[in-house]
């Protein structure tokens, strides 16, 4: 009796572009096998002449390992595919021939290349394809997309990447990015023996710009990002309605978690910072922290801050470092060095000599409370250490604009016409930036968001 001792197969998925396996059993000299490969969404078979697959089904046949290291090597072709596709690789040990497995290696005929990865979800089912059979032998996969996004509820901010900064390895779309990777994809260290990537594929650099779409509107930080501004969204439906309740039941309690807040209902009202308090996986009851009234069959739309159930919803593993934020500086309009100002604008028509109502050349984003610098400019006392001028009120419908300022100028200083003059507080657009490196794409597009509400004011100056 000869025996075939092991079956090496690299069942890591592959990318939808076409990919070589190889196969390689090891046994006694003289064992005698077949190999035949499945597609099992069509059911076809790979032809090892043609390096095809075809509806009728066929193997490589009755081939006998000979070579005095006692292995036998054979190429798999996968073909680029436009849908996921997964395989099964068997391996028949020819009893005709008086071959069989080693025991400790398999005790039948008939060996299915086991996938490596064989996770499960809750519910028992294999966590990249959720359905009830076992892991195939190696799954393809076309590119799931990850959206990265900011958002603000004010309809007056602008959403907008910054394309003047290095955006690494992601592609623009409008105000989003977007980073496409074949599911089921891993990364391990992007280091080797020899040298350093310079650019791993699976780091990325956003660079984002929201602006003032409203001119009579201006933005002020209130403070900078924090990974708990990320968010993801999920939705269920409401089974039966409730009437000023803290309790409702779901058709499913999937993806949903304790912490995340109700953001949106497809109908009626919603009592505002209502979140998830507790959830029943066996009665599918959700408890909240706001009594509220749902209709039957609605839909609730939730979000989950923070970075901790992105890997529990879509199976992504991701991480974010060099997370800043600040409003956008402007370079001197005469020697175009950068400053730490915010806005800049000019003295218009005459100049100020008396009280506190200074027009500009334009006054769109100078925020209430912003801090003022220009040449003839004095403290509320005329001293150098004494309370600054700040702004005190904006008016943008008159022609010029107005400023008013907090006090008038002493010592018979004057601010001259066409005087040059900063301020620090708010601004027209803010410059957000981050880096991410995934670990892991799962099986679900989805969009990463970042919360302008916690860090951007928008004050109507009009």
């Amino acid at each position: 009796m000869k025996f075939i001792n092991s079956v090496k197969f690299d069942t890591t998925p592959i990318s939808k572009t076409k990919t070589i396996k190889n196969l390689v059993v090891r046994g006694d000299i003289g064992a005698v096998f077949s190999v035949y490969v499945v597609r099992n969404n069509d059911n076809h078979y790979y032809n090892f002449n043609t390096k095809s697959f075809q509806a009728i089904p066929t193997r490589l046949l009755q081939k006998k390992i000979v070579n005095n290291n006692k292995v036998y090597s054979t190429k798999i072709l996968f073909p680029t595919v436009a849908a996921d596709k997964d395989y099964d690789v068997y391996v028949y040990a020819e009893s005709h021939f008086d071959t069989s497995f080693n025991s400790d290696f398999e005790e039948s005929l008939l060996y299915k290349v086991k996938n490596i990865d064989n996770r499960l979800n809750e519910d028992g089912t294999y966590y990249l394809n959720s359905n009830t059979r076992l892991p195939s032998s190696l799954y393809q996969y076309t590119d799931k997309t990850i959206t990265i996004s900011t958002i603000h509820s004010d309809s007056a901010v602008t959403e907008a990447v910054d394309t003047s900064k290095t955006n690494t390895n992601l592609n623009v779309s409008g105000a989003d990015f977007t980073f496409l990777k074949s599911r089921g994809k891993t990364y391990s260290a992007v280091t080797n023996k020899l040298s350093v990537v310079d650019n791993p594929e699976n780091k990325v650099t956003a660079n984002f710009l929201p602006a003032m779409g409203s001119a009579d509107h201006s933005m002020q930080f209130v403070r900078k990002p924090a990974l708990g501004d990320f968010f993801v969204i999920t939705t269920q439906t409401v089974n039966g309605a409730t009437s000023s309740s803290t309790n409702v039941i779901l058709d499913s309690v999937e993806n949903i978690y304790a912490g995340m807040k109700i953001h949106g209902v497809s109908s009626g009202s919603l009592t505002a910072n209502t979140y998830i308090t507790k959830v029943d996986r066996e009665t599918k009851l959700v408890t909240m922290s706001q009594s509220n009234s749902f209709a039957d069959g609605i839909t609730l739309t939730l979000r989950s801050y923070g970075l901790t159930n992105i890997y529990t919803l879509f199976k992504t593993r991701l991480k974010i470092n060099n997370l800043a934020g600040a409003l956008s500086t402007v370079t001197h309009p005469d020697t175009g060095q950068p400053t730490e100002f915010n806005f800049v604008t000019t003295k218009s028509t005459d100049n100020l000599t008396t009280g506190t109502t200074c027009k500009v050349t334009s006054s769109k984003g100078i925020g209430t409370n912003d801090t003022i610098f220009a040449a003839g400019l004095t403290t509320a006392d005329g001293s150098a250490d004494g309370t600054p001028i700040t702004v005190a009120g904006v008016d943008n419908a008159s022609s010029p604009n107005t400023i008013t300022l907090s006090a008038a100028l002493a010592n018979n200083s004057s601010i001259v016409e066409n005087t040059v003059m900063f301020f620090k507080g708010s601004s027209l657009t803010a410059e957000i930036s981050f880096d991410i490196e995934f670990y892991e794409i799962g099986d679900t597009n989805f969009t990463l968001f970042l919360d302008l509400d916690n860090i951007l004011t928008i004050t109507d100056e009009s």
